[in-house]
């Protein structure tokens, strides 16, 4: 069974929180017991060493396991279905062995405090304490879980903020790359030096930039898209090219109807398919090909983009930073649940494939 290290320098929950919130707890505990007391009219004088003394040893004590029941909550997050069952009897046998330790600290901490105050110390094996401690057992369980899942919702919103804030980012670097200087020069150079020659493709070049354009623009904060759009964003794009390479180029679709349905992160395919262009197609004198497939296997979808070219050297760097920002765009959207592979095919081409799981997309 492999453990996983938490990543995170910092707890979920940084200690200022955590001070806060022993201390809030325990006041309202303290205020309840009080409540109690005065409405149930009890001929006893309240005693204000007892009950707050248990609860700030109770709930302050739990500040020293933060970093025990963080690292549980972050093989919560990590928990698959291949090791499921190990992992969750792996936190459940720590959660005993803690809520144990907590409860025997915390009886100590309470009779150490009562020292000073009476001086007198009772002995921790007892039968009085012993039978505290196997009976505060429980609930010391009761109030590890709620912890663990404390922290384990806590790490998801903040897993939630960091994808919205990855995908943002990823979002723009996407759109400088569509609007990149050199792509537009070339695209506005081949327009300008057909309009004479051929007005009709011209024509048609023009329009394709228009609506590769505007769908960048009208989607600036968009962040998932269905298959079918990706395509059709992709169709535009490659549409400019094929103008521009004219018999150079040759574009070939191979895309089930069901995949078309398929959930992506927003611009996933076009590194890709740029890079097929610069680093495979654009120096062929003939016979440039590009190939989009998809299908859908097992509530999987398969995505593969292949060219004929050149290939990708190892040294080239701006290949790597396309395929690296698809990497982290899918790790954000999927989490480890991806594949993605790339390599020289024999002979001659480069192929890029994505397996993803079948997310049917949600139009809003």
């Amino acid at each position: 069974m492999k453990i996983s290290i938490n990543p995170y320098n910092k707890l979920s929950i940084g200690m200022k929180w955590l001070f806060l919130g022993a201390t809030v707890i325990s006041a309202l505990v303290i205020l309840e017991d009080y409540a109690t007391y005065v409405v149930s009219g009890f001929n006893y004088e309240y005693s204000w060493f007892a009950v707050p003394v248990k609860a700030v040893t109770n709930y302050f004590a739990w500040i020293l396991f933060a970093p025990i029941i963080d690292w549980q909550s972050y093989q919560v997050v990590l928990i698959k279905n291949t090791d499921r069952y190990k992992n969750l009897f792996l936190i459940t046998l720590l959660s005993l062995i803690l809520a144990f330790a907590h409860r025997f600290l915390s009886t100590i901490a309470f009779d150490g405090i009562y020292f000073f105050k009476s001086g007198f110390m009772a002995s921790p094996l007892s039968e009085k304490n012993l039978q505290l401690l196997f009976s505060g057992t429980l609930t010391s369980l009761i109030q590890c879980w709620i912890l663990i899942g404390l922290f384990v919702a806590i790490r998801y919103y903040r897993q939630y903020l960091e994808k919205q804030r990855e995908l943002n980012m990823a979002q723009l670097k996407a759109l400088k790359m569509q609007l990149h200087p050199h792509f537009l020069f070339n695209t506005l150079h081949s327009i300008s030096s057909l309009i004479d020659i051929n007005p009709k493709d011209a024509q048609k070049m023009t329009s394709r930039l228009g609506q590769l354009m505007r769908s960048t623009l009208d989607h600036e904060r968009k962040q998932e898209a269905s298959l079918a759009e990706e395509v059709e964003y992709i169709q535009n794009y490659l549409g400019i090219e094929h103008v521009r390479f004219q018999d150079r180029l040759e574009i070939h679709y191979d895309i089930e109807e069901a995949a078309m349905n398929a959930t992506l992160p927003y611009l996933i395919l076009q590194p890709i398919v740029e890079n097929a262009i610069k680093h495979g197609i654009k120096d062929m004198q003939e016979g440039g090909a590009i190939q989009l497939s998809a299908k859908v296997s097992d509530d999987r979808v398969v995505i593969t983009i292949q060219d004929n070219g050149e290939g990708v050297s190892n040294d080239n760097s701006g290949s790597g930073i396309g395929l690296s920002i698809v990497f982290k765009r899918l790790s954000q959207f999927y989490q480890n649940d991806f594949e993605l592979e790339s390599g020289q095919l024999e002979g001659a081409g480069y192929k890029v494939e994505m397996n993803l799981p079948f997310l049917k997309f949600q139009q809003l």
